[in-house]
């Protein structure tokens, strides 16, 4: 009578070194993937305060908004708007280096003129590649706004007919 019972292979100790091994090389690649981004700090969009009794909610005078300033990003052109003095608005064709380098340039000044004003909302258009985003976001922190947010423009909606 011949046995036919086979020796067992316990596979308990080689899924604990593969487990290991998987662990540890997602935590060394995660920790080089992640110092190699470049993070932004977004924020909700800033509140305007339009009446007396708001100014006295809040706690610190810094916190007080007196200009509100956006950059709207096409993908030919860069609108940059405030609404200190009246308004203001220029436009920056392309969106090439120099026109980034005019964005950053124009927005250094205002940071410097308005000092209290660390806030700035980016509205980019729908068809605008992330890429494009994210080079603006690059130049405004260089220009020293630390209170950046994204805002979204009213999407058009298509007109259909019967």
């Amino acid at each position: 009578m011949r046995s036919h019972e086979g020796g067992h292979l316990n596979l308990v100790p080689l899924v604990d070194i593969l487990t290991s091994i998987v662990f540890f090389s997602l935590l060394t690649y995660a920790g080089t993937a992640l110092a190699a981004l470049t993070s932004f700090d977004l924020v909700l969009p800033p509140v305007v305060v339009t009446s007396p009794d708001e100014v006295k909610q809040l706690k610190k005078e810094e916190d007080v908004l007196n200009l509100l300033l956006a950059v709207r990003v096409t993908n030919d052109h860069l609108e940059v708007e405030h609404s200190a003095e009246g308004g203001f608005r220029t436009r920056i064709d392309s969106l090439s280096t120099r026109s980034l380098d005019s964005l950053q340039a124009l927005m250094t000044e205002i940071r410097a003129r308005y000092p209290q004003n660390r806030d700035v909302i980016v509205i980019p258009a729908d068809e605008v590649s992330y890429d494009d985003i994210v080079r603006v976001l690059e130049r405004l922190k260089k220009s020293r706004f630390s209170g950046i947010s994204l805002g979204t423009k009213a999407r058009a909606t298509p007109v259909t007919t019967p």
